[in-house]
């Protein structure tokens, strides 16, 4: 008898350590809920960051590996004001996502195969892109190490460091997808780099449309985290 009833919350206690470890495969970031594309679990591997006289920023990344292969990148950023100093700080959020790097950030290009934004002055914005890359320098871009105040080269060396002392083997093709967000004093982003491979073994123009589709869902989800009006979201 005590042993079956051991057996019994033995088997009760995996079960609810299974349950709480499926749903931790996902992360809460400034209201958002993050969760990997790839549907794997991920690994925070790094987290790093400081404050601008008393305003704090932070830079993280997950990652999924399998079998020595990188599956997904997620990459986080915020830069929180806290309503301070408004027209200063709009300044230098659009120079990070405009001025910086004309063919990146919320500036549509060649290279993405999808490119959506809203801009309402001042107080928001909201941009969204996809592209496929192909090298691993694009893992930590786009680049906006000339922007002032926070050092953002720091995330190429975060990244490089990484791969350098955990060899990982990297994809041919990667979907790169960005999402960015300001509002009121606050710019955060989310960007995901993904193994094509996961979705597709053929990347013909149904089946990225197909995983640009999945894409936008994803940035409506996190619109809706933010409790954006319609003002506010991408026209889809």
């Amino acid at each position: 008898m005590f042993f079956n009833l051991l057996k019994i919350i033995c088997t009760y206690f995996i079960f609810t350590n299974f349950l709480v470890c499926a749903e931790s495969n996902s992360f809460k970031f400034h209201k958002l809920n993050v969760k990997p594309l790839s549907d794997n679990y991920i690994e925070k591997i790094i987290s790093v960051g400081g404050k601008v006289e008393e305003y704090p920023y932070r830079f993280s990344y997950y990652i999924n590996q399998q079998n020595g292969k990188l599956n997904e990148l997620i990459e986080t950023f915020y830069f929180d004001n806290r309503g301070d100093f408004m027209s200063r700080f709009n300044t230098w959020a659009r120079n990070v996502v405009y001025i910086s790097n004309p063919k990146n950030g919320c500036n549509n290009s060649e290279d993405k195969i999808f490119h959506a934004v809203v801009d309402n002055g001042p107080s928001h914005f909201n941009c969204f892109s996809v592209k496929i890359i192909s090298t691993k320098e694009e893992l930590w871009g786009p680049n906006f190490n000339r922007v002032d105040h926070i050092p953002m080269i720091q995330r190429r060396t975060f990244l490089n460091k990484y791969l350098k002392k955990n060899p990982i083997i990297l994809p041919e093709k990667f979907f790169r997808i960005e999402h960015y967000f300001y509002r009121g004093g606050k710019l955060i982003w989310v960007f995901y780099t993904l193994d094509t491979k996961i979705y597709f073994d053929d990347l013909n123009q149904n089946n990225i449309e197909k995983f640009v589709q999945t894409s936008i869902q994803n940035h409506q989800n996190f619109e809706n985290d933010l409790r954006y009006k319609s003002y506010m979201k991408l026209d889809f």
